[in-house]
């Protein structure tokens, strides 16, 4: 055993040396640690924030080209509608040119004979109705019309005028105003409008189910 004061310090120097570099390697050790598992941390945040942000820009790419296909679908729709309204009109163009010329033919006279009798089927013999017609069939058919009325309604049970704002036809109306019937030609016309937008709606839609 040290007897010496120089062997005691000498003793004492080594324990403390010895006990100092435990302790920094223990430190850092613990260091080391820290430092790696915070670098593990980093990391797993930034693959973490990565993940999100490519989760983020696709799911903000899908709702962008969504949005394009909506847009794109709804001009493609706007258009078709313009198109559709645009050769309606032309077809109803050519249907009234056609219209005009048909109330100057003697074919017109039999429709007119029909339309009467259609009309008088809905009112009783005995009531009495007004019965207006365009001011071109009191002008030219007014003679026709009085026959074919004679021949299917009681006198005294009707009365006619002109309306200048009918084409063609007949609008007849009961005493009362309760029980109207529209047979002009531009009811006709109108009614016909509604038919071919149907047809070209049903044509447009098995098209496009076609594609």
């Amino acid at each position: 055993m040290p007897n010496t004061l120089e062997d005691k310090i000498s003793l004492f120097t080594k324990v403390m040396i010895e006990r100092i570099e435990y302790d920094f390697q223990k430190k850092q050790k613990e260091l080391v640690e820290y430092c790696e598992k915070r670098k593990a941390n980093i990391i797993e945040n930034y693959e973490e924030r990565k993940k999100i942000a490519l989760v983020k820009a696709a799911r903000n790419a899908e709702f962008k080209k969504q949005q394009l296909i909506l847009k794109t679908r709804s001009e493609l729709h706007l258009e078709v509608l313009k198109k559709r309204n645009e050769f309606i009109e032309r077809i109803m163009d050519d249907v009234k040119k056609r219209t005009n010329i048909f109330i100057k033919t003697t074919e017109y006279k039999g429709f007119l004979k029909n339309a009467i009798s259609q009309v008088l089927s809905k009112f009783s013999d005995d009531q009495y109705i007004c019965f207006s017609f365009s001011r071109n069939d009191i002008e030219n058919n007014r003679k026709y019309i009085l026959e074919t009325l004679k021949s299917l309604k009681n006198e005294g049970t009707y009365e006619i005028k002109d309306d200048k704002s009918l084409t063609g036809g007949l609008f007849v109306k009961s005493d009362d105003g309760k029980v109207e019937v529209d047979f002009t030609i531009d009811n006709i016309v109108e009614d016909s409008k509604k038919l071919v937008g149907q047809y070209l709606s049903s044509w447009l839609d098995g098209e496009q189910s076609n594609d």
